[in-house]
């Protein structure tokens, strides 16, 4: 039996529970928000046969095959928020020690937090990443302008609308010591790789706007990436002590692939309706094991 640990206001939880329902998978609904706000847990270290979640669903976590964890905070009241501490750092601390699978541990090494130290990951590993500046000097932010189209970008791994940045927009920074991180701007179609294990599904979209995600009509299909990439991909995402990671590119006209991130909690639900939901599928494999 799989576990599924979120909430069930989160869209790719929705989402997941829904496929391992139509594949005829066991599933136990590990609905975190409602343990902190009235539920209970157990959780041992190291993990002992009783621990077990109260939430949704009384969930002995003995009785799982392996957890698909995305802990989204959706609650409101001082009560509510202290026991989702309370509850985070002791689930945390038992899937980072837990012989189950995991997607994805919360001990995983990642730097998509901070984006500048990711861009920096991304080059050591051989990756083509668009040249990038943050900055809270507007000479050196207008410099960097001069150079060619750019976009701005969130500093930490916030889900964000990315939008193209003009001198225009510069007064803003007038007086202010906050940062701002700009990079260049690739013109091409944008391509979004889902690492599941060693498996690679990717899909790719031809749109004319800045950022592709907020285009209904954009062109999109399902994509095969070159075999050198894929096979990089698998072993960075291992790297990092992922099992399920979304990597996003820009193809120029000359084929290249400039990597934009890897985002070690990837809301799949869109670009597994892209490709036939082979994402779930291979998500309940890797947990089923």
């Amino acid at each position: 039996m799989i576990g599924i640990a979120g909430t069930r206001a989160d869209p790719v939880m929705l989402h997941f529970a829904t496929r391992c329902v139509v594949a005829g998978v066991p599933f136990a609904d590990l609905d975190l928000v409602e343990a902190a706000t009235r539920g209970d847990w157990r959780l041992s270290l190291p993990p002992a046969p009783d621990d077990r979640i109260s939430g949704a669903e009384d969930v002995r976590l003995a009785d799982l095959s392996g957890v698909y964890v995305r802990p989204i905070y959706l609650g409101t009241t001082d009560r509510a928020r202290t026991r989702w501490s309370g509850l985070l750092e002791g689930m945390n601390a038992w899937l980072d020690v837990t012989a189950q699978t995991v997607v994805n541990r919360p001990g995983a090494y990642q730097f998509n937090s901070y984006k500048p130290a990711h861009y920096a990951w991304l080059a050591a590993r051989g990756l083509p990443v668009p040249p990038s500046l943050m900055s809270s000097d507007r000479q050196h932010v207008e410099a960097f302008l001069a150079g060619g189209r750019t976009v701005v970008k969130p500093i930490c791994g916030t889900r964000a609308t990315t939008r193209e940045l003009t001198a225009d927009d510069l007064g803003r920074l007038a007086g202010s010591d906050v940062p701002v991180l700009v990079q260049r701007l690739v013109p091409g179609d944008d391509v979004r790789a889902h690492v599941v294990g060693g498996s690679v599904i990717a899909a790719r979209f031809t749109s004319e706007a800045i950022d592709y995600r907020k285009d209904r009509g954009a062109d999109r299909r399902p994509v095969e990436l070159p075999d050198d990439l894929a096979t990089l991909l698998v072993q960075l995402t291992a790297e990092q002590g992922l099992l399920f990671a979304g990597w996003d590119f820009k193809v120029d006209r000359d084929g290249t692939y400039w990597c934009l991130e890897c985002n070690p909690m990837p809301g799949y639900s869109h670009y597994d309706r892209v490709c036939d939901h082979r994402i779930s599928d291979e998500l309940i494999r890797l947990l089923q094991r």
